[in-house]
């Protein structure tokens, strides 16, 4: 569930580069800084007016059948359905050093809340019978990136990223769902997986995630400077 939702915040920010060229001076500290801060907080502002944070849905039905219902046919409600806290990114650390072409990071999302107030789902699939129904709350809690980049700078060559190191970590996921399938509780099962056994798993491979996120870190960069006009 953390490395859903750390590379939806990374996917997130590489739709939401700057379409208008900017203008980066990277003889200027602060304007290396400032200009990746803005590009955070832009967004920050795109996911709140799509109206995803927060986000609120009172009450949705979907069905479906195939012309042929015994083969399959389904139906779902959701109810009290939000979302918050996505957009609610802290910049702790943002600092460019003209001296050793680095660029110092410190980013956390403190808490991010899902919940529904009902959901259910009943389905027929060749004539077996199956429902589901939940309700409950998950808070995921100080999704943190920090970390550094180095870049060389030529003036022919321009700007070439040389090491993108990244150390994502996570305070903790509070689950408290209410989950039945075919009528059988399995709530306890559910709220142990994403309480426990999540966390654990993403911190024995907390190596692997980071790599993975350098390496998006790294094209997100890329992209970030060839949409903006450059000075060395």
């Amino acid at each position: 569930m953390k490395t859903i939702t750390a590379l939806v915040f990374l996917i997130a920010v590489a739709v939401g580069l700057p379409q208008v060229e900017k203008i980066i001076d990277f003889r200027d500290e602060r304007s290396v800084s400032s200009n990746i801060v803005d590009a955070i907080e832009d967004v920050c502002q795109t996911i709140k007016d799509a109206g995803l944070d927060p986000l609120y849905i009172e009450k949705q039905e979907v069905a479906y059948e195939l012309p042929v219902p015994v083969i399959f046919n389904g139906a779902g409600l959701v109810e009290e359905v939000i979302s918050n806290g996505l957009s609610d990114v802290d910049v702790k650390r943002m600092s460019y050093s003209i001296v050793t072409n680095r660029l110092n990071f410190d980013i956390e999302i403190p808490k991010i809340v899902f919940g529904a107030g009902a959901a259910s789902a009943k389905a027929t699939f060749f004539s077996n019978r199956f429902s589901l129904e939940a309700s409950g709350k998950m808070e995921i809690q100080r999704i943190r990136v920090s970390g550094h980049v180095r870049v060389s700078i030529g003036i022919i060559s321009g700007i070439t990223i040389r090491n993108v190191k990244i150390d994502f970590t996570l305070g903790g996921i509070d689950s408290d769902v209410k989950l039945a399938l075919q009528g059988k509780d399995y709530s306890d099962a559910v709220n142990k997986f994403f309480g426990t056994t999540v966390p654990s798993t993403l911190k024995d491979h907390s190596d692997e995630i980071n790599e993975l996120l350098e390496i998006l870190m790294k094209d997100l960069i890329s992209e970030f400077l060839k949409s903006s006009k450059v000075l060395v």
